[in-house]
């Protein structure tokens, strides 16, 4: 088997991958108050599944992937690597990912790790054609990671900082998808897919979108009322972010930019639990 580096981080969406490992450790700051040497296995064991089930995924839908123009030069839709080198790869990585959570988390960590897998690949990827509202199995998936990063850290999950925490992925997962729906639904059409943009319209998406957008930013100051803010610093650049994304968010009604939202929603979450973290770490 022979694969480049490049095909490699497409194969597995690493900057996504690496995205969503972030969310672990943002999550175990939160609740250990520092940076131990107990973030390594419960990291390495997120970006490692996320990799190998994004991998999967695109095993599984590198026909699909063909018929679309914004994934037609992935490396399995494109011939670049194999259906069974691509299965292969992604297998490893799921197995490896399995091995490494354990050490952290024992069998609480295989099993959810196993429903990652089973909803992602299983219910989420499945469905996508055959339901507009697959999006729901995709947000339950976006509070997995910080759940790993709370539990590796000792936290309980019936704290309320990390249920502020886990609402706030899971309501934030709803918007990022249908963003790109809007952007790239006669894509997903041509492919077969069977979008919520068919099922209520654009301009209906768009008004319902814009809910979820607010709901988010709602969900983002609700988090960040349970963790006290140690420094004026950190609590400016906070108004800063909000009065930047509220901005984006209003945006999508004037000039249906929905990539720009699309970023602005995802840097968001993003710094937010940055610099919630920093202010921990202070």
């Amino acid at each position: 088997m022979s694969i480049n580096l490049k095909d490699f981080l497409i194969l597995t969406k690493f900057t996504l991958s690496f995205a969503v490992t972030l969310s672990a450790v943002f999550s175990f700051i939160l609740i250990k108050q520092r940076l131990s040497l107990d973030i390594i296995y419960p990291l390495l064991g997120v970006l490692l599944l996320a990799l190998g089930v994004s991998a999967l995924n695109q095993y599984q839908e590198y026909i699909d992937d063909a018929k679309m123009t914004r994934t037609k030069n992935r490396p399995i839709a494109s011939g670049k690597i194999s259906p069974n080198e691509g299965l292969a790869i992604s297998l490893g990585l799921i197995l490896l990912s399995y091995i490494i959570i354990y050490f952290s988390l024992n069998y609480t960590g295989i099993i959810i790790f196993t429903i990652v897998v089973v909803l992602y690949n299983f219910v989420y990827t499945k469905t996508k054609k055959t339901t507009v509202y697959a999006a729901v199995y995709g947000a339950v998936l976006g509070v997995i990671p910080p759940l790993i990063g709370w539990l590796a850290g000792g936290g309980d999950i019936t704290d309320i900082r990390f249920l502020a925490i886990a609402l706030f992925y899971l309501v934030w997962q709803i918007p990022h998808f249908w963003l790109l729906i809007l952007k790239y639904h006669k894509q997903y059409e041509n492919a077969g897919f069977n979008t919520v943009a068919n099922t209520f319209g654009i301009h209906r998406l768009e008004r319902i979108t814009f809910i979820w957008l607010l709901l988010t930013i709602i969900c983002g100051l609700f988090t960040i009322a349970l963790f006290p803010i140690k420094s004026n610093i950190i609590f400016l650049l906070i108004i800063l972010l909000i009065i930047y994304t509220l901005y984006s968010v209003f945006l999508l009604r004037k000039q249906h930019n929905y990539l720009k939202v699309f970023i602005a929603i995802n840097i968001y979450i993003t710094l937010l639990m940055l610099l919630l973290s920093i202010n921990i770490l202070l």
